[in-house]
């Protein structure tokens, strides 16, 4: 599941229509709105910190997001003169606090990267600031930070995106929500590429976990059936997990050995030798 959060409608909007998601009128603290076929929940919050928190956190206790899922702050900011498009943002600055936290940006994606600092009221402007301030280059919001301590609580940082379009230099007040909608059109695209490739990159995770699994069963139905010790079995979690990253053919052998009667063993003295004789064939 990706969830989206915005703190707009008007941000949210194109995307609701796009991605066919559809109202929870079950929810009526919040507005939000989800695609179970296509594996989004988009919620919207309201603006600021406090909101964003008090949300997210209703959210992720009544869902709790897995592993494979991701949360993508998505939304307009303000931003220097030079600073234009979307960017993908790998700090968060929050102003009130003095905090800086990190996104792990661990995937390829074709955005420009910027930090973003979050503040409890709309950005003025930089006045008598100059180039070598810290935050002279910054991307603005009022959500971000707040996002990003709410979701940590059920995400990694490599699980959390902060996708910020630059719509103004300090005068978010003369933006309209029909530009704001007309900004967050122009970039859908990119956007909905981006989700898919979230997509695909949590189906891959959801499978390695299964996969996991699976080899943790098999791990501990070979210790009891070969009445291993802790440091045999210590061992034999080893090569496994060797054998499975090396790409060898262990599961053929091991059902050879159920197959002429030598597994199960009837003690730790016939399993060291089941064990040594396992590792002559997988390693001959």
């Amino acid at each position: 599941m990706i969830y989206l959060v915005t703190a707009l409608y008007c941000e949210a909007g194109q995307l609701i229509r796009k991605l066919s998601l559809v109202k929870n009128l079950q929810e009526t603290r919040y507005q939000e709105f989800f695609n179970t076929d296509a594996g989004i929940r988009l919620v919207v919050t309201g603006v600021g910190e406090i909101s964003a928190a008090a949300v997210l956190g209703s959210v992720f206790t009544k869902y709790q997001p897995q592993a494979w899922d991701f949360l993508v702050n998505l939304g307009v900011c303000a931003g220097s003169a030079n600073m234009q498009g979307i960017y993908l943002c790998n700090q968060l600055k929050e102003q009130a606090t003095g905090k800086t936290f990190y996104p792990d940006l661990l995937y390829r994606h074709p955005f420009q990267e910027a930090c973003l600092a979050t503040g409890m009221v709309l950005w003025q402007g930089h006045p008598g600031k100059t180039a070598k301030d810290s935050e002279a280059d910054c991307l603005y919001d009022m959500e971000a930070a707040a996002v990003y301590q709410a979701g940590a609580f059920s995400f990694g940082p490599h699980q959390m995106s902060f996708l910020k379009i630059v719509s103004d230099q300090g005068d978010a007040a003369a933006i309209s929500k029909k530009q704001v909608e007309t900004i967050m059109e122009a970039y859908e695209e990119q956007i909905i590429a981006y989700l898919g490739q979230l997509q695909e990159i949590s189906k891959s995770i959801q499978m390695q976990l299964q996969h996991r699994m699976h080899l943790q069963k098999e791990m501990d139905r070979l210790c009891t059936d070969m009445h291993c010790s802790k440091s045999m079995r210590d061992s034999l979690k080893q090569h496994m997990h060797y054998m499975d990253l090396a790409g060898i053919d262990y599961a053929s052998h091991i059902q050879a050995l159920y197959a002429a009667g030598i597994l199960p063993c009837k003690d730790k003295k016939e399993g060291k030798k089941c064990f040594g004789q396992f590792c002559r064939k997988i390693f001959s």
